[in-house]
């Protein structure tokens, strides 16, 4: 009769990636004691290992507690960020309003050059107008005295020339017809030049005015360009003033929060 069962697990040394088994050990009785010379007989029974538990899960490695000299170590680092981020924002919106002064500096510099240019060409054309009317009152005023020395040499050869009355008289004719021509045409001519000297004063005038318009216009102009700066550096100044005030209730929800969290 079979005694005693002892449940040992068993194990492959020389094969260890077999499977376990789960060896009985039974003892006998006085029947197995009778059959041995001597010893202890016994049965020895291989069955498959029932043992199906999972394997236990790594537990995760504890974190370490946060100390107070490492929230405030945190705390300084997180405002000295802070304090670097507006440094730098504050640096950029210099530089961005010296940007914008320079730019207007130079717009308004090229304004200027450009009113300057537009001055000094207004004035080479109006001299270049009175030289060109000069010299058409001098080259009308030698066609006269050209024209009245002609006549002058007519009436002196027709003066040597007439004989007889009808010579004369024929001579008299033509000398009056060309008189009344010669004054018709002297007329004409100081009626020219009357409308020419008129239209050039029309000029000279009309010029004048658009030189007086372009001016205002080009001082209208830079009056706009200093408003519309002005109105940008407020509205700069006003961003400027928006984010601070942002800045600063950060600032304070982090300090309250960082206190809190101290407590």
């Amino acid at each position: 009769m079979r005694q005693n069962p002892h449940k040992i697990k068993v194990l492959d040394l020389q094969k260890p990636n077999r499977s376990a088994f789960d060896a009985i050990i039974v003892w006998k009785g006085k029947e197995g004691a009778k059959r041995s010379t001597g010893g202890v007989a016994y049965d020895y029974i291989l069955k498959p290992a029932t043992d199906n538990a999972l394997p236990r899960p790594i537990s995760p490695p504890k974190e370490k507690p946060i100390t107070q000299e490492e929230i405030f170590r945190k705390l300084k680092a997180a405002e000295e960020r802070r304090q670097s981020l507006e440094q730098q924002k504050i640096q950029f919106a210099a530089k961005e309003k010296n940007r914008v002064q320079e730019v207007l500096a130079k717009s308004m510099e090229e304004e200027e050059k450009f009113a300057r240019e537009v001055k000094a060409k207004l004035r080479r054309s109006l001299e270049v107008t009175k030289e060109n009317r000069n010299l058409q009152i001098q080259a009308l005023q030698g066609k006269l005295r050209e024209h009245l020395t002609k006549v002058e040499e007519v009436y002196k050869k027709s003066d040597t020339m007439a004989k007889d009355l009808q010579l004369e008289e024929k001579i008299t004719q033509k000398l009056e017809a060309s008189e009344e021509n010669r004054n018709a045409q002297i007329q004409a001519l100081l009626t020219r030049l009357r409308n020419h000297a008129k239209h050039i004063e029309d000029v000279c005038k009309a010029s004048e005015n658009i030189s007086k318009t372009s001016e205002e216009k080009i001082i209208l102009k830079m009056e706009n360009a200093l408003k519309n700066r002005e109105e940008y550096y407020r509205a700069l100044q006003e961003r400027l003033k928006e984010h601070e005030k942002k800045i600063e209730e950060v600032r304070r929800n982090k300090m309250s929060i960082s206190t809190g969290s101290i407590q």
